[in-house]
C-alpha cells in the first residue's frame, strides 16, 4: 500500500503551476489512481532501454537538442552494447506542443511510459526541478535509476529548507534511486554569497517569486549570506502573476541602503519589469540572479541593468572542463555538424555514467537495482564534466560554479568560483 501522505501531495506555497504538478502526481501514482508500474526488478531479456525526458521544445529547446545529442553520442561511442546487454535509446519530449513549455501532465506520461517497459534499465531526466518532482516517484516506484543533468532543487535530496515530506515524498520505494549531474541549490547559494563577497557587498536585499522550488535557495543563500558578515536587509516573497508594477518593493529596497538585490525566480516579463525598475530607482544596485534567468530571452529585455547584472549558473566556459570534454566537443561537431557546448557535455555524461554502472554490474547489468547500487557507487570519476563522485543522498560532489555578465543583450560567461555547499 502506497504511504497515505502520496495520496495527498501538497507543499506550504503552491503557485498554480505546482498545483497542476502535484495533482497530475497524485494520479498518476499507483494506489492514488490506478496507473501502475512494471515493478519489474530486472529487465526481460538482454536488451535495455535507456529513456530521456526534456522539453525539446521552447526556450529550453536548444539546451534540450544539445542535451540529447551529447546522450546520442556517448551510446554511440559505446557501441550501442555494454558487455552482453544491447542498448537502445529513446527521447521523449515533457513540453507541451501548444505552449511549449513543460507540462506536468506531458512529463507524468513520460514517466510512466518509461516505468511500465520492462526494458527500462535507467531515465534521463528531467531538466527542470518542478517536472522532476512530477517524474521521480513514478521512475522511483518502477526501482529504475534516473539521473538528472540538471533539477538542482534541493528538496530533491534533502531536507535542508526543503518543503512538508521532502525528500521522502518523492521516494515511494523507500530507497533513493536519484542522482544530478549539476551542483543542487546549497552549491549555487554559496556561488552567490562567494560573488557577494568578491563585489564587496556588506547588505543584500534578498526575493524569490514564491515558486516553491526557488523559495530555499533564497533561504539558503540569505542564511549563509548572514554566516559570511553580509547583512540581509529582508527577505521578500512576490507575487509576479500578472505583476510589472513594483513601486512599494523597489522603496523599500532603496530605503534599506542594500548594495544588492539577489533574487531567485523565473524571468518572465515580472522579473523583466522589477529588474528595469530596480535599476532605474537605484543604477549603482547590483543586480544578482539565479540560474533560471540565464536565458537570451531575459537579458535581451532588460536594458540598461544589464551593466549591473550578475548571474549564478552552473555552466562554465567550455575551456573550463577536462581534456577530455574537448575531444567530445570535436566529435560531437563532426556527428551533428554544429558546435555543441556544455550541455552536450551533461548529456554525454548522463549517458556514459549510466553504461558504466550497467558495465560494473557485469552479469547482473539487466538488474536494476544492482545498476542503481553501482551508480551510487560513483566515486573519484574522471569526466568530461569533471572528476567527481555521487554521494549517498544522490547529490554530486562537483562544486566549481559559473558567473554570467550580460553582454550585447546575451549572456556571457564571466569567471568560475570553487566553492564548499552551503547549508541553510
Amino acid at each position: 500500500m502506497r504511504p497515505r501522505w502520496l495520496c495527498q501531495v501538497s507543499r506550504v506555497v503552491a503557485p498554480v503551476a505546482v498545483l497542476a504538478a502535484t495533482s497530475v502526481l497524485a494520479v498518476v501514482l499507483a494506489g492514488c489512481g490506478g496507473v501502475g508500474v512494471s515493478g519489474a526488478a530486472s529487465a526481460t531479456s538482454n536488451q535495455l532501454t535507456i529513456y530521456s525526458s526534456l522539453p525539446l521544445q521552447g526556450p529550453s529547446g536548444a539546451i534540450s537538442d544539445e542535451i540529447v545529442n551529447g546522450e546520442k553520442l556517448a551510446l554511440s561511442d559505446a557501441g550501442g552494447h555494454v558487455g552482453p546487454f544491447r542498448v537502445s535509446y529513446v527521447s521523449l519530449d515533457d513540453a507541451n506542443p501548444v505552449s511549449e513549455q513543460w507540462a506536468p501532465d506531458v512529463t507524468a506520461t513520460d514517466a510512466k511510459t518509461a516505468a511500465e517497459d520492462t526494458s527500462t534499465i535507467a531515465y534521463l531526466g528531467d531538466y527542470n526541478s518542478a517536472a522532476t518532482a512530477v517524474s521521480l516517484p513514478l521512475i522511483n516506484a518502477a526501482g529504475i535509476l534516473q539521473v538528472s543533468p540538471a533539477s538542482p532543487y534541493v528538496g530533491l535530496t534533502s531536507t535542508l529548507d526543503a518543503g512538508q515530506d521532502e525528500p521522502e515524498r518523492f521516494y515511494p520505494s523507500g530507497r533513493r534511486t536519484f542522482g544530478r549531474l549539476q551542483p543542487g541549490d546549497p552549491v549555487q547559494a554559496a556561488a552567490q554569497v562567494r560573488l557577494m563577497r568578491e563585489l564587496g557587498v556588506g547588505k543584500v536585499y534578498v526575493l524569490d517569486d514564491q515558486d516553491p522550488f526557488e523559495i530555499p535557495l533564497a533561504q539558503i543563500v540569505s542564511g549563509g549570506a548572514e554566516r559570511a558578515g553580509i547583512v540581509v536587509a529582508a527577505h521578500d516573497s512576490l507575487d509576479m502573476t500578472g505583476e510589472t508594477v513594483f513601486t512599494g518593493v523597489v522603496e523599500k529596497i532603496v530605503k534599506s541602503g542594500a548594495e544588492a538585490v539577489f533574487f531567485a525566480g523565473g524571468s518572465g516579463a515580472g522579473t523583466v519589469a522589477l529588474w528595469k525598475q530596480l535599476h532605474s530607482a537605484d543604477p549603482h544596485l547590483l543586480l544578482l540572479g539565479s540560474s533560471t534567468l540565464v536565458n537570451a530571452t531575459f537579458t535581451s529585455e532588460i536594458g540598461a541593468a544589464a551593466a549591473s547584472t550578475y548571474l549564478t549558473t552552473p555552466v562554465l566556459a567550455t575551456d573550463s572542463y577536462p581534456p577530455s570534454a574537448q575531444g567530445v566537443l570535436s566529435d560531437y561537431r563532426r556527428r551533428f555538424g554544429e558546435a555543441g557546448g556544455p550541455y552536450a557535455l551533461y548529456g554525454y555524461e548522463a549517458m556514459s555514467v549510466v553504461l558504466d554502472a550497467i558495465r560494473a554490474a557485469g552479469s547482473h547489468g539487466k538488474d536494476r537495482q544492482t545498476v542503481i547500487d553501482r551508480f551510487f557507487a560513483t566515486k573519484g570519476r574522471d569526466s568530461v564534466i569533471g572528476r567527481y563522485s555521487i554521494e549517498a543522498d544522490g547529490e554530486t560532489t562537483l562544486s566549481r560554479y559559473g558567473v554570467d555578465r550580460v553582454v550585447h543583450a546575451r549572456p556571457v560567461f564571466y569567471r568560475a568560483l570553487s566553492v564548499s555547499p552551503m547549508g541553510g
